[in-house]
């Protein structure tokens, strides 16, 4: 297998601090009553919101170990949220137009690294030789 790409190793450190931003917010708002309603309501909803935190920790772990599915799924994340932002850029009540025109390019530096051709190859299927009683067969 080839080295792990700099750049995939760089999306995938952002990706795993995304995930724990999410889920740190999550329990943080919890622990401090931020979120207004009853216990029994948090406990339902509590499982479904870290589900969806860890998305980006599992895409994260995958692109560690090189896992081309993994590569796929941050494509798509990365374009669901670029969606998500520019849509975000037409409300009038925007909070920052600098910082959400930012996490767009962002997105799409991620995008343009992850279908670079040397990126696409380090990702490729490559058989792996083993031995049984010393014959080595691949």
């Amino acid at each position: 297998m080839d080295r792990r790409p700099l750049d995939v190793t760089l999306i995938a450190i952002y990706f795993a601090g995304f995930s724990s931003l999410l889920v740190g917010l999550i329990v943080y708002q919890i622990l401090a009553h931020r979120i207004h309603m009853p216990w029994q309501d948090k406990i339902v909803l509590l499982p479904f919101t870290l589900l969806i935190a860890i998305i980006p920790a599992t895409i994260a772990f995958g692109l560690w170990v090189m896992d081309n599915a993994a590569r796929l799924a941050a494509i798509i994340l990365a374009v669901i949220h670029a969606g998500t932002e520019v849509a975000l850029l037409s409300h009038p009540l925007i909070p920052s137009r600098s910082f959400t025109i930012f996490r767009i390019v962002l997105d799409a530096v991620i995008i343009i690294c992850l279908c670079r051709p040397g990126v696409r190859k380090a990702f490729q299927w490559q058989p792996v030789g083993f031995s049984l009683r010393g014959k080595r067969s691949t």
